[in-house]
C-alpha cells in the first residue's frame, strides 16, 4: 500500500496541489492531509479555500473521506467564533480496503493554565483509521507561535495521539505536522510506543518546501511500529504548501 502525508496549508497553493492529486490519485492508497477547511465558500484572509475538503473529495472519487476539526480555537488567523467553515484534519482511504474509522480527539483543551506557557494555541486535532490492519494516525500538533520545542501541553498531545492509535489492535502508522523538533521528549514519546522514526532512521534534512522562510526545517514525521513492513520512505520534492510531502509504501 501506499499513504502520503501532507499539510496542505489550506489550499493557498491551490492549481499545483490539484495536479499533485490527481497524478497520485490512481496508486495512492491512503492520503492524510492536515490544515484543511471545510464547508465554506471563497478565500480566508490568508488566502485559504474555504472548500478544499470538498475539492479534494470530488478529486478523488474513488476514496472515501474522514474529517475531524480542530474546534473552537484552532483556527489562529481569523475570529475564533463564528468562522463560516469547519478547519481540521482529512483523511482519503480507497474504498477497495477494508476500513473502519477509530475516532479523533482534540490536542488541546481551551483555557487550560499550563506553567510553561501562557499564550494562545490553535490546531491540535487527530484522526485514526483502521485500513487493512493498520491504524493510521493523522496528525496535527499544536501551533504555539514559532515554539516547536516540548511543553507541558506538547506532553499530553503525545498521550492523546497514543491513546488513540491504542484504540483498536493493528500496526500502527503514526503521521502529520506535529509542529516540533525532532530531539524533543514529545516525539521520543511516540517512538516508545514502540515505533520506527522514519525522518531519523532515513536521514531527512528537510520536511519544508521554498515556500516556508524560516530556518527550522523539522516539522513533519512518519512513525512506524517494527511490525509495519516499509518498502520505501521518502519526501517528494513537490512544492504545493509550505510543507514537503512525505511517501511511504508498506505491506
Amino acid at each position: 500500500m501506499k499513504l502520503v502525508s501532507l499539510n496542505i496549508w489550506g489550499g493557498k497553493i491551490s492549481d499545483p496541489l490539484v495536479v499533485f492529486i490527481k497524478e497520485h490519485a490512481l496508486e495512492t492508497d491512503v492520503f492524510c492531509f492536515q490544515e484543511v477547511l471545510k464547508g465554506g465558500t471563497g478565500k480566508t484572509a490568508r488566502e485559504e479555500m474555504k472548500d478544499c475538503y470538498e475539492r479534494i473529495v470530488g478529486l478523488l472519487p474513488g476514496h472515501t473521506s474522514y474529517f475531524s476539526g480542530y474546534g473552537e480555537g484552532g483556527y489562529y488567523s481569523e475570529s475564533l467564533k463564528g468562522l463560516d467553515f469547519d478547519y481540521g484534519v482529512a483523511c482519503f482511504v480507497k474504498k477497495n480496503l477494508k476500513q473502519s474509522l477509530v475516532g479523533s480527539v482534540t490536542l488541546y483543551d481551551l483555557g487550560t493554565k499550563w506553567n510553561d506557557y501562557d499564550g494562545g494555541f490553535a490546531a491540535g486535532a487527530s484522526i485514526a483509521v483502521n485500513v487493512a490492519g493498520h491504524v493510521i494516525v493523522n496528525v496535527h500538533g499544536l501551533w504555539q507561535g514559532s515554539i516547536k520545542k516540548d511543553s507541558e501541553a506538547r506532553f499530553e498531545q503525545s498521550k492523546r495521539i497514543l491513546s488513540l492509535a491504542s484504540k483498536v489492535t493493528g500496526k500502527e502508522i503514526i503521521c502529520g505536522d506535529f509542529n516540533l523538533e525532532p530531539d524533543t521528549k514529545s516525539i521520543g514519546m511516540i517512538e516508545g510506543l514502540p515505533t520506527r522514526n522514519l525522518i531519523k532512521e532515513y536521514g531527512i534534512t528537510s520536511t519544508r518546501s521554498s515556500h516556508y522562510k524560516k530556518p527550522l526545517r523539522f516539522s513533519d514525521y512518519m512513525l512506524v511500529s517494527p511490525e509495519v513492513d516499509v518498502v520505501d520512505f521518502k519526501v517528494l520534492s513537490d512544492e504545493v504548501s509550505d510543507h514537503l510531502p512525505l511517501y511511504l509504501e508498506f505491506k
